[in-house]
């Protein structure tokens, strides 16, 4: 895996083997998995308590 940088300036990832691919995977699937045990606890500010 590695970030490649094209003539405009504009980086990107290059995955090069299968095991790139399943690690890049896993690791979005733990920032989602974290980022959704941080919704979970957090109050939603959407909805208000009935007065």
């Amino acid at each position: 895996m590695r970030i490649v940088e094209d003539k405009d300036g504009e980086r990107f990832l290059v995955i090069e083997s299968d095991k790139d691919f399943e690690k890049f995977k896993e690791d979005l699937l733990n920032i989602a998995r974290e980022k959704a045990k941080d919704r979970a606890r957090k109050p939603s500010y959407e909805t208000q308590s009935p007065k």
